[in-house]
């Protein structure tokens, strides 16, 4: 009975994740920082990628979506079905900042389940004029969701804040 148990406790859990968020919020840059542990550049993404990390006991696939305007009547096709979400925004363009408001409210109040994880990320830390975390919470009325989540400060080109806002997002997936 034991060789059984040890069978299924090495078992890698599997999750599939969605990053989305408007188109140039950084989403792809965050992907590749976190499979190469540097800055690359990056070209939009059209429609899906699909990218699978693996760690320890955890296999993520990872579904990047295109936040063009466009594409984004197919998010709620993947979303449904995803496990966590990761929604990016571009803290220092507050020219579409409603329209990242009104994307994320639309994305959390109809294409996810109240156990999906949330991780919001704001991105783009390293360039001036950034609006307040404390002020995106109230604005983005971040209280009232029903779901697990966080938000993190990050750059994709500096790393900073990366590899703690995915920590979190594992960890969770890991209880």
């Amino acid at each position: 009975m034991s060789f059984l148990l040890s069978l299924f406790k090495s078992r890698t859990r599997n999750a599939d994740i969605t990053i989305c968020g408007l188109d140039d919020a950084g989403k792809t840059t965050i992907l590749r920082f976190l499979e190469t542990g540097h800055f690359n550049e990056t070209t939009p993404t059209m429609g899906v990628n699909r990218e699978t990390l693996h760690l320890p006991g955890l296999q993520i696939n990872v579904f990047d979506l295109a936040g063009q305007e466009d594409f984004r009547n197919m998010w709620h096709s993947v979303n449904e079905k995803s496990d966590g979400i990761v929604f990016v925004v571009d803290r220092s363009n507050a020219m579409r900042f409603n329209e990242a408001k009104y994307v994320f409210q639309q994305t959390t109040n109809a294409q996810l389940d109240n156990d999906v994880i949330v991780l919001i990320i704001l991105n783009k830390s390293d360039l001036p004029d950034l609006i307040d975390k404390s002020q995106f919470i109230n604005e983005f009325d971040l209280h009232s969701l029903p779901f697990k989540w966080a938000i993190f400060d990050t750059s994709a080109k500096t790393g900073e804040g990366i590899f703690d806002a995915f920590k979190w997002f594992v960890d969770e997936f890991m209880r």
